[in-house]
């Protein structure tokens, strides 16, 4: 069980240098995804389907058999009939007497001028493009899932950098505020305000590090990238184009539904079709017994009838117009949200930056504050907590930015 597992987890694994950038893991989420896998299944049902739609009425060979028996003539009659296409050889054998047999054809001009195949056909082309937009869009999804977690990632990273930092510097600070109060030159709450710091730094990081672990087995699991102990880039976006992917967003789904529509049009014809124009069969056959040859015609039509498939396609097309309506007006709305939701997140970096540098220069005033002998160390942590919270905010706010800005990009293009 070890091996198969160990063997599993190899053939899952995606190696890269010592450091891996954004756009690498999203290749790599294209190439592997098991989008590809179903995607590629729905092409080959496709090619199946098409290649028997080909064939029309020559799609296999039909067999009907039947027995009669006539009591009062005391007969026993078998019946066989084999179609194929519009050939059919026919066969009738009673008890004693010599076996009769025909050999015709049969062709129905309906369905040369245009044959449900036909109409199932042009369908069949509309629906492989349907399926590829289906794999586009779901791929991008896969994509937009890998950015929330890579930014999920660098937020966790980040902080855990900047806390084991700020461990370090009041591992410093206790050292030396722990001599001052043994001299009694600081007081007691002095000392207990770094050390509550302190200990919650040491939990945090503690709480951080599993979190990271959490999220490289996420990555394993869900996307079959091995992280290990590489390094993720900083994740960056140049901010070119953003208004020609805005532009694009939502292309597929109109595209997808114009396609049903098309669809449900090609339906409503051939159903027209179907009701409209009479069964008209033209025919040749020879008897085998006595060498007879015979032309026919035969024609059908149902007249005073209602077809409930022409009315449930035609609610079908109705609804996808009105569909297709509301989904113009739905994207032409959520690219105004998108672009708002932009300049948000830019003012809530923009701010978070400034504030976080203000919170520093506090942070830096109020050693010095503390050293003169003007406040108490308790006001000193204080403005540090604050500081190393403004800094984590800001460093999310700047991830959110740049991966909105790719999540853009993804949907656009």
């Amino acid at each position: 069980m070890k091996k198969i597992l160990l063997g599993q987890i190899i053939l899952g694994t995606f190696l890269y240098g010592s450091e891996v950038s954004l756009d690498e893991l999203l290749k790599s989420v294209e190439k592997n995804s098991y989008e590809n896998k179903l995607y590629n299944v729905k092409k080959e049902e496709n090619k199946e389907q098409e290649k028997i739609l080909k064939k029309g009425k020559y799609n296999g060979i039909n067999i009907q058999g039947e027995s009669e028996y006539k009591k009062n003539q005391e007969k026993y009659i078998l019946k066989n009939k084999a179609t194929f296409g519009d050939f059919y050889i026919e066969g009738e054998k009673e008890k004693q007497l010599n076996s009769k047999g025909a050999l015709g054809i049969e062709i129905s001009l309906k369905d040369k001028i245009f044959s449900k195949e036909d109409s199932q056909l042009k369908n069949l082309i509309n629906k492989k493009h349907i399926d590829k937009i289906d794999y586009v869009e779901n791929l991008k999804n896969e994509k937009i899932k890998l950015i929330e977690l890579y930014k999920n990632y660098k937020d966790n990273e980040f902080e855990l950098k900047l806390k084991e930092n700020a461990l370090k510097t009041l591992e410093k600070e206790k050292n030396i505020l722990e001599k001052s109060y043994s001299l009694g030159n600081i007081s007691k709450i002095d000392l207990n305000s770094l050390m509550v710091t302190y200990n919650n730094l040491q939990l945090e990081i503690k709480n951080i590090k599993s979190i990271l672990e959490q999220i490289k087995k996420i990555f394993f699991y869900e996307f079959q990238i091995e992280i290990g102990e590489q390094k993720l880039k900083e994740i960056h976006l140049e901010n070119k184009n953003l208004e020609k992917y805005i532009k694009n967003i939502g292309k597929n789904s109109i595209e997808k539904l114009e396609l049903e529509k098309t669809i449900s049009e090609e339906n409503l014809k051939y159903i027209k079709y179907d009701n409209k124009v009479p069964e008209f069969y033209i025919g040749g056959e020879r008897n085998l017994e006595s060498s007879d040859n015979r032309v026919f015609l035969r024609f059908s039509k149902d007249i005073f009838y209602e077809d409930t498939r022409y009315i449930e396609e035609k609610s079908s097309l109705e609804k996808i117009n009105i569909n297709l309506e509301r989904e113009k007006n739905k994207i032409l709305s959520e690219h105004y949200k998108i672009e708002d939701g932009y300049f948000t997140l830019e003012k809530e970096f923009l701010i978070l930056k400034n504030r976080s540098t203000l919170e520093k220069d506090k942070y830096e005033i109020k050693k010095i504050e503390n050293k003169l002998g003007k406040i108490s160390y308790t006001e000193v942590m204080e403005t540090f907590d604050n500081y190393l919270e403004l800094e984590v905010l800001k460093e999310k706010a700047k991830n959110s930015l740049n991966s909105y800005m790719y999540i853009i990009k993804i949907k656009g293009e």
